[in-house]
């Protein structure tokens, strides 16, 4: 069974799907949308709505209000430009289709000299996607030291968690 685009957020296990875009994404920021690509869309406390993209590894004010977010979701342009639909199709097209927990991926990010291509697209579940997305923009951006100690320390609260 094939995947819609746009799926609501309510509909996942959003806080194991993000546990690794902790270092990015505020705790008190609301998921309300996943996309077929694997990035997000956030509602913040003031109302605005943002993009956490898995392409760019970044967290971007996309709308000031849930009126304008409505507006612009209805350009077919808009979409393909802030959510990338346009590898979605690409994807169906070339028989790579998400199922109900998977994304479309690259198999080599663009960050690290992967190419848009559809021989670059592959189809990841989407735990994993959200996982290896999180750790490599982490790495990318605040550098592998940072990220080694936080995976030490998600190690040693796995290991305290499981004393008796």
């Amino acid at each position: 069974m094939h995947r819609p685009f746009f799926v609501n957020a309510e509909q996942l296990d959003a806080r194991a799907l993000l546990g690794e875009w902790q270092w990015l994404v505020p705790a008190t920021e609301t998921p309300l949308f996943l996309t077929a690509m694997g990035d997000w869309v956030f509602g913040a406390s003031d109302g605005s709505l943002w993009l956490l993209s898995m392409l760019e590894g970044a967290y971007t004010k996309i709308a000031e209000d849930s009126g304008e977010f409505n507006r612009l979701n209805k350009s077919q342009e808009w979409i393909e430009e802030t959510f990338l639909s346009g590898w979605f199709e690409i994807g169906a097209g070339n028989g790579i289709q998400p199922g109900q927990d998977e994304c479309l991926g690259w198999k080599l990010h663009p960050s690290l000299g992967g190419q848009f291509a559809a021989t670059n697209l592959k189809v990841f579940s989407m735990a994993v996607y959200q996982s290896l997305m999180g750790q490599l923009h982490c790495q990318l951006q605040r550098g592998p030291a940072d990220a080694h100690g936080r995976i030490r320390e998600q190690a040693m609260q796995e290991h305290n968690a499981r004393q008796p």
